[in-house]
């Protein structure tokens, strides 16, 4: 054949065989918008996004493998204890601190040590791979998708993957797998930031709701004073002057009140600062955001950078945008992006809506305070919804522990796995097995009647109840005992005096002190000395486990086994 009829025979080829979308043939649509060129047959994984879209995957899939990586080690160290100890939590798999299933529906497979750790490499191998929007930018988007549940599904309640501090990322990444060809408009962008903001939204009405609705209190300054002050007994910052921070904040009434309305406008007002704010209210919002998750990490010490704070690099076009003193045009406003959007890609467009109107039923209907409905990662985000006052008739417990729970690698048992809790309780034998000393005590003598099924009916009415893995000395049992019996006498409305809530800080300052005096259980594995409050940073960590490849190693907790 000659090299003309050759080419004629390539040519007839792609005429015949050219990639068609299925909502082409569906809507009957000519507009050929995920066709990179002539030259190259485009079937839909090989289709490449938009340009702002592209420059979004880039940015998050990066910043979202960096934490990967950063985080890996203290996942292993993690998984090493859960399941060669055997712990309570090594019985399930899945998402969220109750371990349910991907939406609800579908169980997590058991991973093997070795699996566990071949799937967390490949996450960040198929997340980086998504940035190369020459290769299968889609196929590595769906595929970290469901890695994802692969890997967080067995760190459900580890102290830096689990919770809710990565449940957008799935939502994120199926979003962007579902976004337009190279020449249509970013109108998955519009999705995500909608989607983030209904996740918003439901957190704040979940606090009303929650609060007044069912347990008849009103969500305000001494729900936030009583939240600090439990991560002040379970997370306490190695910095004193946050500590010092905290305890002025504490002992002001009207900075307690301030913080808690603040992050309520915050949550309610997040999303319609996104829609009518324009540019300048999208990026005032991402900067208000980030700043409340960075604020709620130094206070409480939960920690949304590593996989949530990636999200609000969506911004980064409306600050390019402002930056250069460029002019929106009417065709750049939202509503049209997504307009144009649903005649670029309807098939894709109506999947993306239909995900966004799926969240909204999730966070209408409250389903993560439904028992056994749980439907993750879609989530009303109840967290810290139940109102508190720590003067008043209510539940009260805390965690001392030599272990920094702000950082990764430990069971988080801040609010979970208490030894008088109805669902995975540790017992005084799974406390040995903990590679560091912790203290739970509990004073159940009074019980909301909503949050009675969390505990054994046993170890209801109780005025003390301590649990630990050491002999705990008389003198520290006594000191909870008044710390106890100093809120029993109080008033309700004694949270707003500095001087009482003063008191029961030295209180809660010397029980840690005398924790602190407390002699270290001859059985505790001197291997995990180091994971103790002297621990560095994260990358400090990383990189005394021997860098990227650290994990080939042998090490006490992770011998050479077979799995």
């Amino acid at each position: 054949m000659s090299h003309e009829g050759l080419n004629a025979w390539r040519s007839a080829l792609r005429t015949g065989f050219t990639y068609r979308r299925p909502e082409d043939l569906l809507f009957a649509s000519n507009a050929g918008v995920c066709t990179d060129s002539e030259e190259v047959l485009q079937p839909f994984f090989l289709c490449e996004p938009p340009e702002q879209v592209r420059l979004f995957i880039t940015l998050f899939c990066v910043s979202v493998s960096f934490g990967l990586v950063l985080n890996h080690p203290s996942a292993v160290q993690y998984y090493s204890l859960v399941t060669q100890k055997q712990m309570p939590q090594n019985e399930r798999r899945g998402l969220g601190y109750t371990a349910c299933k991907i939406y609800g529906l579908v169980p997590v497979p058991r991973l093997s040590h070795t699996q566990f750790q071949m799937v967390g490499w490949t996450l960040v191998t198929s997340l980086l791979l998504a940035c190369y929007s020459h290769l299968a930018p889609r196929f590595f988007l769906f595929a970290s998708f469901g890695l994802y549940f692969m890997y967080f599904g067995q760190l459900f309640c580890e102290s830096k993957h689990g919770g809710h501090g990565a449940v957008l990322l799935p939502s994120v990444l199926l979003l962007l797998a579902l976004s337009g060809g190279p020449r249509g408009s970013p109108w998955s962008l519009v999705f995500i930031k909608l989607f983030l903001g209904v996740v918003y939204l439901a957190g704040a009405v979940s606090k009303v709701v929650l609060s007044w609705g069912f347990f008849g209190r009103r969500w305000l300054g001494s729900t936030m004073q009583a939240y600090v002050m439990d991560a002040m007994w379970s997370r306490p910052h190695r910095w004193s002057v946050v500590n010092t921070l905290q305890r002025v904040l504490l002992q002001r009434w009207w900075l307690c009140s301030f913080l808690a309305i603040s992050g309520l406008v915050f949550e309610f007002g997040w999303l319609p600062l996104v829609l009518v704010g324009g540019r300048i209210g999208g990026i005032l919002a991402a900067a208000i955001a980030l700043s409340f998750h960075l604020g709620v990490d130094m206070l409480q010490g939960l920690d949304f950078k590593p996989f949530w704070c990636p999200v609000f690099w969506v911004f980064l076009p409306d600050l390019q945008s402002l930056w250069h003193g460029q002019e929106a045009l009417p065709g750049e406003m939202w509503t049209s992006i997504l307009a144009q959007g649903f005649v670029e890609e309807p098939c894709r467009w109506l999947m993306s809506a239909t995900y966004l109107v799926l969240q909204i039923l999730v966070a209408v209907r409250f389903l993560d305070c439904r028992e056994g409905m749980e439907c993750l990662p879609l989530t009303c985000c109840p967290m810290f919804a139940v109102p508190r006052n720590l003067f008043d008739d209510e539940v009260r417990g805390g965690v001392i522990t030599d272990l920094d729970l702000r950082d990764g690698g430990h069971i988080d048992v801040a609010y979970n796995f208490f030894p008088w809790h109805s669902d995975l309780p540790m017992t005084a034998e799974d406390l040995k097995n903990i590679p560091g000393r912790v203290l739970f005590w509990m004073s159940t003598v009074h019980v909301h009647p909503l949050l009675t099924r969390l505990l054994h009916p046993e170890y209801l009415g109780k005025e003390l109840l301590v649990c630990a893995n050491f002999e705990v000395s008389a003198e520290l049992e006594e000191k909870l005992r008044q710390l106890v019996r100093r809120f029993e006498e109080a008033q309700p409305a004694d949270w707003t005096n500095s001087e009482k809530v003063g008191e029961v800080l030295d209180l809660q300052a010397t029980c840690r002190s005398l924790f602190e005096e407390c002699p270290r259980s001859a059985e505790e594995p001197a291997s995990y000395l180091k994971g103790r409050r002297t621990n560095g940073s994260p990358w400090e960590k990383l990189i005394a486990a021997g860098g990227i490849f650290g994990w080939l190693a042998p090490t006490d907790m992770h011998p050479y086994v077979a799995c």
